[in-house]
């Protein structure tokens, strides 16, 4: 029992059995002590009441046999225990076993339909691979006989569509132009296929089959297009008999109203160029025979319509409204026919049928108007042609977005045809207007032509009046010809046309300074004749070198050319025996290259006209002392004369009253004269002057000049140690004073009324009808040798020079005078000599004066 109740407790874990087990063994024994204890105590408590030891004795005997017996059973309780565990354990070892062994054998079964399954699967994937290859052989098989097989089809499509056309009633545009598009489609994938296929069976006869179709399906939509091409021209054709003339839209609006329906299937062959020439050469074709009825139709209405805007009874200044007109006319037709063309066929590049249509309706233009063009003299008619086609034609197309370049091409080589004529006209113009101009009596009768202000009505040609007549011509010409031409071409010419209106306004004033004046009773005024003269010359150059500076500046462009020259000096070398080079240096010239500035050569021109004027006026007030400056450049010159002993000679004391009384003389009447002049030259009719400040800026060297020889015969007389009172009595006065002088009487002359300045001008006669001979290109009479031209003295030529730094502070140097007849007189030439501050030349025979350092400091070198 209590094996059973322990087994029956026993936990299915040994370790937790084996805690449980000894727990309740000590209990078991606890027990049993307890019980035993108990009993014990009680026998010995009835012994006590008889025998205790005995009792005792034997009770612990009768106990502690017990108590072996107890242990003993509980021994072999637990031995019976464990065997039954044991055996418990063998047998579920046995299940064990036999539960494995069973696994195995499901494991080996799992393993076989495992292996069974995946070879079945292998071989269901190997049956549907071959399924699909031989699905796939099948279909192409198919697809390859299908190439083949379509050649029945497409003929059958075909024949349908050429029984009842193309395009045939009840039958949609977008429905035949698919059907066409999937015939085409059909031949032009069978043909690449057999392309690539050469070897298979029967490629060869089937690929000439497939090219027969579509030279068919090619030919029969050419032949389509083309009827509906004629039957739009013959409808056009019979408005024309119906109508006469008929409105430039008729042309192009049956052929645009069928546009729409031949489109689709003319987009079908652009869109096939690339696959084969065939649709190349049709399309090609098409564009042709297009291009062909186009110009058929339009030729003759296009070119009667041209003749009656430029017909032979045209004006000259009609030519250009005409031009225009007709311009606008061809920019019409060729933009209608460009949107004409565009509704049949698709733009590409190239496209040769739409050049030649545009070149072909441009030439009628070019042929109709290059005759009227080449015919025509007038220069402002053909800058007007120029500028109408450049404004209403090129510019404004170069802008479009319509490719018009062939029609362009014609129309700008028209453009050169008129700028070339229009260059040759102006060459022209320039040669015989401006270079070959030959001045009448009324053109150099100056200044008479300046008093004239209020003859011209025109208000543009009475600012021009006192003009010379080629600056004008040569400023219109430019003017008109400043937008017409490029402006490298441009350049060339207004270089050309200023450097010969410098060079006849260099001949005018060469004629004026030896035109002779009348003989005047009154002396003072027979006095300033060499004056006037020279200030005639003179002042008519500035005055027209101004004018034409101020206006070409207005040219923003640079007169520059570019010159390229040869030269064959050595030549001449060769003939002389020196060879450079061996014998081949005769044959090679030295190369040179130059440039020539307009703009520079003005300038030039003007400060050398402006030193002129200024030191011939200054020569001519300063007469006076050119006798007094021999005699004591002559009595200076001896070495042997004490130079203190000069205020004792009898000249220095007879004559130096007389020499200032008349150069201030002189000065009270040439400055106003000389004044009055400048007012004359420089202002604009009615007396206003132009620039404020150009009459004074010329006059201001004269002034400082004036002062400055003033200033040295001052110092002169105060080194001589003249007096106050000696200086008063001859009625020397300072060189301030005399400023103030010169500046009193300018301004008084600047301010008086225009009749005054006129007036004042006016008291020397002059010859009005004389005008010398024709002179040659060089500027000399033709029958007598050129006359001396001014010298420059030390004249410093910058290409920079203004009025404002010929007015400087320091006096520039001066020119000699230029004489009446062209050759200075000893006097002019010492009073030039003494406004240069330099001494005299000696007479023949003595020795130059030296200045002692004194006197060279205190400013009397003379």
């Amino acid at each position: 029992s209590f094996l059973s109740d322990h087994g029956s407790r026993a936990p299915p874990d040994a370790g937790m059995a084996t805690d449980l087990l000894l727990s309740e063994r000590q209990a078991s024994l606890l027990d049993e002590l307890t019980s035993s204890v108990n009993s014990g105590l009680q026998e010995v408590a009835d012994a006590e009441k008889g025998n205790t030891f005995e009792a005792f004795h034997q009770h612990w005997q009768t106990v502690r046999h017990r108590h072996l017996q107890q242990e003993a059973s509980k021994r072999r309780g637990r031995w019976q225990w464990i065997c039954q565990v044991q055996e418990i354990c063998n047998s579920a070892c046995e299940e064990l076993d036999t539960v494995l062994g069973q696994l195995k054998e499901l494991d080996r079964q799992r393993c076989e339909v495992l292996r069974k399954t995946t070879a079945l699967h292998k071989e269901c994937e190997q049956m549907v691979q071959d399924q699909e290859r031989l699905a796939a052989e099948a279909e192409a098989l198919a697809e390859r006989l299908d190439y083949f097989d379509r050649v029945a089809d497409v003929a059958c499509m075909l024949d349908h569509q050429s029984a009842n056309g193309l395009l045939a009633t009840g039958t949609s545009t977008s429905s035949s132009g698919s059907d066409l598009a999937t015939v085409l489609d059909q031949i032009d994938g069978s043909l690449s296929f057999l392309e690539l296929h050469p070897d298979f069976c029967q490629a060869q006869p089937y690929t000439h089959q497939f090219e027969h179709l579509r030279n068919r399906a090619c030919l029969a939509l050419r032949s389509t297009v083309q009827r509906s091409l004629e039957k739009s021209l013959a409808q056009v054709e019979q408005q024309l008999k119906d109508g006469g003339t008929v409105p430039t839209q008729v042309f192009c609006s049956q052929f645009k109203a069928a546009a729409s329906s031949y489109r689709p299937l003319l987009s079908l062959l652009h869109q096939r160029l690339d696959i084969h020439e065939t649709y190349a050469v049709t399309l090609e074709e098409l564009e042709g025979f297009f291009v062909h009825l186009r110009l058929k139709l339009l030729t003759l209405p296009v070119s009667s319509h041209l003749q009656s805007i430029v017909h032979k009874d045209l004006e000259m200044n009609q030519l250009a409204p005409a031009t225009r007109e007709a311009s606008a006319y061809i920019l019409e037709v060729s933009q209608m026919e460009h949107q004409c063309f565009e509704a049949y066929f698709e733009l590409r590049q190239p496209q040769e049928a739409l050049r030649s249509l545009m070149e072909t309706i441009a030439d009628i233009f070019y042929q109709t108007m290059r005759p009227l063009v080449l015919a025509c003299d007038s220069i402002d008619s053909l800058r007007e042609i120029g500028d109408s086609l450049q404004t209403d034609v090129l510019e404004p197309q170069r802008r479009s977005k319509m490719d018009l370049v062939s029609f362009l091409g014609m129309v700008y080589r028209l453009h050169k045809d008129v700028q070339e004529k229009l260059i040759y006209r102006v060459e022209m113009y320039i040669r015989d207007s401006i270079k070959g101009y030959v001045p009448s009596n009324s053109d150099l009768d100056y200044p008479w032509v300046l008093y004239s202000s209020e003859r011209e009505e025109d208000p543009l040609t009475e600012s021009q009046t006192g003009w010379y007549p080629s600056l004008p011509r040569t400023l219109s010409i430019l003017a008109k010809i400043y937008r017409a031409l490029e402006m490298s071409t441009f350049q060339g010419i207004a270089q050309e046309a200023v450097d010969l209106c410098m060079h006849t306004l260099k001949e005018a004033s060469q004629i004026l300074a030896r035109k002779s004046l009348p003989s005047c009773s009154d002396r003072n005024m027979q006095a300033v004749l060499p004056l006037v003269q020279m200030m005639d010359s003179q002042l008519f150059l500035v005055k027209h070198l101004l004018l034409l500076r101020e206006q070409v500046a207005a040219f923003e462009c640079e007169l520059v050319v570019s010159e390229k020259y040869f030269n064959f000096g050595n030549l001449w070398e060769a003939l002389n025996l020196k060879l450079p080079d061996g014998i081949l240096g005769i044959l090679k010239p030295t190369m040179y290259h130059a440039e020539v500035d307009s703009k520079k050569d003005i300038e030039s021109e003007l400060k050398s006209a402006c030193e002129a004027l200024i030191t011939n006026i200054t020569a001519h007030i300063t007469q006076p002392m050119a006798a007094m400056n021999v005699k004591i450049g002559n009595y200076l010159a001896n070495p042997q004369v004490d130079r203190a002993s000069l205020k004792e000679q009898s000249f220095m004391k007879e004559e130096l009253h007389g020499v200032i009384s008349t150069f201030l003389d002189n000065v009270k009447v040439k400055v106003p004269f000389a004044t009055a002049h400048i007012r004359l030259y420089l202002s604009t009719p009615g007396g206003t002057d132009s620039s404020r400040s150009t009459s004074p800026i010329l006059f201001k060297p004269v002034e400082l000049r004036l002062v400055d020889t003033w200033g040295r015969l001052e110092g002169l007389l105060e080194e001589q140690h003249f007096s106050a009172q000696e200086l008063t009595e001859m009625g020397f006065i300072r060189p301030d004073a005399l400023r103030e002088l010169i500046s009193s009487l300018f301004n008084s002359v600047m301010e008086a009324p225009w009749e005054n300045v006129v007036q004042t001008v006016a008291q020397v006669p002059r010859n009005r009808s004389q005008v010398p001979k024709a002179m040659t290109e060089d500027g000399a009479p033709m029958d007598r040798q050129p006359s001396a031209t001014p010298s420059t003295a030390s004249v410093e030529r910058n290409h920079s020079g203004a009025l404002q730094e010929v007015g400087a502070d320091t006096a520039p140097a001066p020119v000699a005078p230029v004489a009446p007849a062209g050759i200075p007189t000893p006097a002019e030439e010492q009073a030039a000599m003494l406004v240069e501050g330099a001494a005299p030349a000696p007479a023949t025979g003595t020795a130059p004066v030296t200045m002692p350092e004194a006197s060279v400091e205190s400013g009397t070198r003379l």
